[in-house]
């Protein structure tokens, strides 16, 4: 062909670039360069917004043994204000509770009646900072938290993971993949781990078995269908115990404190035993060049038996009787939720003269219903909590309760106009409905109560510089369904509205993985229910809080060091003009780790960290809870094929309370050590 004329020419091919895959840690990157807790896959350093994204290397580098420590260590996040809590995952970010989703679907309605996430099954933890309605619709002002999944729609290594530790804790785990078909098309994984463990807390106990099968299909380059199954069992304790603020803050009646493995339960009543299962569909397609499908809907059902019997909110100011001992609250609950939900985005790349374009089109529905049939019991004798001798437990009646429901619908458009390749212009718009009622049927059958509806938006304005700094500006609006019933008038309550304001630089050096970030912001939380001065007994919607901070935020690389760190600054105002309860007004963390990568100490590993924890208010400025520095540690060997971890939390067995109010206190986590191998294979 070159020989003739009309076709002989130079053909121009585009530049090969092989890049070897590097990674920083037994368990792949320590520091996510990228999230799709956008849905869009944006890097995080060319997005205009507060993002944090927990690597599943850093899971296993901290010792995470629930979300919530997982989070410790997370800029603008505050985890764990309850302290020791085996019911749920109690985190804040910005000071609000955030949004909880899984896998991009909403994964909490109600409370107390599901498993919470076991840390190996999950990729990755990603956290969304400020308003994000015109994403994901109905949620909090304060931001989103998304686990991710481990599927087999990402190639992993296979690994079994053996590990003890504190309170007679043995855990098994496996994290297996493998190709099923020859052209590896088809791929299955599976993840499981089962647990025997006691806890920090007397006659309390940590049982777990999950498994979670998925199985991808790829049958052409731009196309997978993933289809994930959870089952999830585990047989633990509620471990809280709402102590006095007298004999944690302050001495006891007697003089004493009380020690933090306190248990003023009822042995062979207290427990939390709690079910999940769910099935889940993740598709994506690149319809062409320009426009790509993505689709995830998952239907989960969740149950827990729960009883526990705690210390009694009476006999004010000490909650103690005249002789020392205390009463209890006997409570039993039989919870269960079911859910579905469904979100479907198209995304189109595409120019418009010199504008380069990326719009994301999504439609949602999500519709959860919770139920919860609860009795109390009269207590059989006081007890002293210093001297526990436990009388036994009453028969408890459950009350059958109708079930409350949630159904949402939004249609929401997000679009990017980057202009010369450096001025990015995002702005997003959501239309949603939500109906909330309750029912005795079937869970297609509820009434309608109250319905709403609310447009949110957002926009954003980002210039990234050629030296790696990026500068933004962003406004992002939220609403949240929470109060029901009516006011005296016998009208519904309207959504909590939230907006933010935000302004921000990241730095990502070129041609590497740091990312240093700075953001100031100011956010407001409006339509907050407060007493009708005109009408005892009923409530109007006046209330307003306020919450203004910085966030600094630091993860980086030099040679053999590895630095991870963060400081946020709240200055928070509730609606009675006080600081917002459980919110620490400074708070932040630093963990470095020493991994030399040549000479005689190679393979080894060395990790420290430290969280600090500044004061915090009880929403009334009548109570505050001290601050307090925690310490961890980590010692490690690996090779490419196996890997040994010594973990410390709270290295100096500090004894701490999280959080106090007038009425109650709670315990935070004493030392736990934990050692644990993991093989590849």
């Amino acid at each position: 062909m070159a020989a003739l004329p009309s076709v002989a020419q130079d053909i121009q091919l585009d530049a090969i670039t092989i890049e070897g895959d590097f990674e920083d840690t037994f368990f792949g990157d320590a520091v996510a360069i990228d999230s799709n807790v956008t849905k869009t896959g944006a890097s995080i350093a060319r997005t205009p917004r507060a993002i944090s994204v927990v690597t599943e290397a850093e899971i296993a580098e901290r010792g995470a043994q629930d979300v919530e420590q997982a989070l410790q260590y997370s800029a603008g996040v505050f985890a764990g204000e309850y302290g020791l809590d085996n019911r749920s995952d109690w985190y804040l970010v910005r000071g609000f509770r955030p949004a909880t989703f899984h896998d991009g679907l909403p994964a909490r309605y109600g409370f107390y009646n599901d498993t919470k996430p076991e840390p190996f099954l999950l990729s990755e933890i990603g956290v969304l900072r400020g308003p994000a309605s015109g994403l994901y619709g109905n949620g909090e002002v304060g931001g989103v938290v998304n686990t991710g999944s481990k599927t087999s729609t990402e190639v992993s290594d296979n690994v079994a993971q053996f590990q003890i530790g504190s309170h007679d804790r043995r855990q098994v785990s496996l994290d297996m993949s493998h190709d099923l078909n020859a052209d590896g098309s088809l791929r299955g994984r599976l993840v499981a781990l089962a647990r025997d463990s006691e806890t920090q807390v007397d006659y309390s106990r940590d049982d777990a078995f999950a498994i979670a099968p998925s199985i991808t299909w790829e049958p052409q380059l731009g196309t997978k269908l993933t289809l994930l199954a959870n089952y999830q069992e585990n047989q633990g304790s509620p471990m809280i115990q709402f102590a006095s603020h007298y004999g944690t803050l302050e001495p006891a009646p007697n003089g004493e404190i009380l020690d933090d493995s306190l248990f003023v339960g009822e042995p062979g009543f207290d427990r939390f035993d709690s079910e999940s299962r769910g099935l889940t569909l993740l598709a994506e397609h690149r319809l062409s060049p320009v426009w790509s499908l993505d689709a995830r809907m998952r239907a989960s059902r969740g149950e827990a038996d729960y009883r526990h019997a705690w210390w009694a909110f009476d006999d004010y100011p000490t909650r103690y009787n005249d002789d020392g001992t205390i009463d209890r609250t006997f409570y039993r609950a039989e919870n269960e939720l079911e859910t579905f939900g469904t979100d479907l985005t198209a995304t189109a790349d595409y120019s418009v003269g010199e504008v380069e374009m990326q719009t994301l089109l999504g439609l949602s529905y999500n519709r959860g219903e919770y139920d919860s049939d609860f009795g109390y019991g009269e207590q059989i004798a006081t007890i002293d909590p210093f001297d526990p001798d436990y009388a036994g437990a009453p028969d408890v009646t459950v009350t059958d309760n109708p079930a409350s429901t949630v159904e949402e619908r939004g249609v929401y458009v997000q679009n990017r106009a980057t202009f010369g390749g450096s001025l990015h212009l995002d702005t997003g718009l959501r239309y949603g409905e939500i109906e909330t009622g309750e029912t005795t049927g079937a869970f297609s059958s509820a009434a309608v109560n109250a319905e709403d509806d609310a447009v949110t938006g957002n926009v954003a304005l980002l210039y990234a510089f050629d030296n790696g700094v990026s500068a933004y500006a962003s406004y992002a609006e939220s609403f949240r369904q929470e109060i029901v019933g009516t006011d005296a008038q016998g009208d519904p309550f309207e959504p909590t509205r939230g907006d933010q304001y935000e302004v921000g630089l990241k730095y990502q050096p070129l041609g590497s993985n740091s990312l240093f970030t700075a953001a100031l912001f100011d956010l407001t939380k409006s339509n907050l229910a407060i007493a009708d001065p005109d009408n005892p007994g009923f409530s109007i919607q006046t209330g307003e809080v306020e919450v203004r901070g910085l966030e600094l935020e630091a993860q980086t690389r030099w040679g053999d060091l590895r630095l991870d760190a963060n400081w946020t600054l709240l200055n928070t105002e509730n609606a009675d003009g006080n600081a917002i309860a459980t919110v620490a007004e400074s708070f932040g963390s630093i963990w470095a780790t020493y991994a030399p990568e040549a000479g005689l100490a190679r393979g080894w590993e060395a990790g420290t960290g430290i969280r600090y924890s500044g004061e915090k208010q009880d929403g009334s400025g009548s109570t505050t809870t001290p601050d307090y520095t925690l310490y961890d540690a980590r010692l490690a060997y690996g090779t490419d094929d196996y890997e040994v971890a010594l973990n410390i939390r709270n290295l100096a067995d500090e004894e701490h309370v999280t959080y106090c109010a007038s009425a109650a206190c709670y315990f935070g986590e004493g030392r736990d050590i934990s050692l644990t191998t993991s093989v590849k294979f």
